[in-house]
């Protein structure tokens, strides 16, 4: 039963993709219907506009990196005069 299913599925799909590649609907194909509609709605000017944006923001990404591992410091301590004085107490009374 499942091989019956796939083969009348992927018979129907076959057939919508020709369709759309061959049909004829007011003297063209609905494949170039999509494409005229897609051209008409969608600015291609915006497209390239966002595409550059991305880009720019990559590179300014791997730019950031790339200089804050050139000009890394070693970790900052965070230990205060009074806390290093308190555990070289300890560490003396181990001794």
């Amino acid at each position: 039963m499942g091989v019956l299913k796939f083969l009348v599925w992927t018979t129907c799909a076959v057939g919508l993709g020709v369709f759309l590649a061959r049909g004829n609907v007011d003297g063209r194909s609905p494949l170039e219907h999509m494409e005229r509609t897609w051209k008409r709605t969608v600015n291609p000017s915006t497209l390239d506009k966002v595409k550059g944006s991305v880009g720019d923001a990559l590179e300014d990404a791997k730019g950031a990196v790339s200089q804050k591992s050139a000009n890394a410091a070693g970790p900052r301590e965070r230990i205060t005069a009074e806390d290093r004085a308190a555990i070289n107490d300890i560490i003396a009374k181990k001794k």
